[in-house]
């Protein structure tokens, strides 16, 4: 594999995008960012771990703000904090993804890294998707939800995400032309997935 690859990965929700992700990040030896990029969000916002979370890939909400209101404005003494949560958030999610990509080859999990990294050399796109069938079987064993909710929660998680995505690329989550390579994660399994994964990006070149 060339040295400076990054590897980004989109996912529908319990696809087992992540799952694979990690997997492909063990097969190359090279660092893995998903939770850690809340980690590191956490340290340059200095919000809480829980309010970080509660922001991570979704999209800005209505009066979410820092500061505090009065009169219907808000004040805050520090003027990044009237950038809404969500935003400031993301931004720092953004900073973080860009500094792992800079640092050298990793595999990114979400969060707009295709987009975010749209001009940075050798980075290699993958949306990884399932069919409802077996997301609902991996959302069921992995939350313990009835087959209603765990659809209920897959079409919410889903949605969400593709908002998040929309908002901050105005382009479409999961639409093919974004990648460079869209894979079935259901047909095969994870293991066969992340191997198809970094078979095709040991074998990739950009020019051909």
């Amino acid at each position: 594999m060339k040295k400076n690859w990054v590897i980004t990965i989109g996912r529908e929700f319990c696809s087992g995008g992540a799952e694979t992700a990690h997997k492909v990040s063990k097969l190359l030896d090279i660092p893995y960012y998903d939770k850690e990029i809340i980690d590191e969000a956490v340290k340059s916002t200095q919000l809480a771990e829980d309010v970080v979370a509660h922001h991570d890939e979704r999209p800005v909400g209505y009066a979410d703000v820092g500061g505090y209101q009065y009169g219907g404005l808000w004040y805050t003494d520090d003027p990044s904090l009237l950038l809404p949560v969500g935003m400031r958030v993301a931004d720092a999610q953004f900073d973080v993804i860009r500094r792992s990509a800079d640092q050298g080859p990793c595999v990114i999990v979400g969060r707009c890294a295709d987009y975010v990294l749209e001009d940075h050399k050798n980075v290699f796109n993958v949306f990884v998707r399932s069919d409802m069938e077996n997301r609902v079987m991996r959302c069921r064993k992995e939350f313990g939800l009835t087959e209603a909710d765990a659809r209920k929660l897959i079409r919410k998680t889903d949605k969400i995400r593709s908002n998040y995505y929309r908002y901050y690329t105005q382009t479409e989550w999961g639409d093919p032309s974004h990648y460079d390579l869209v894979i079935d994660a259901g047909k095969l399994g994870t293991d066969a997935v992340a191997y198809l994964i970094a078979a095709y990006v040991q074998q990739y070149d950009p020019k051909t």
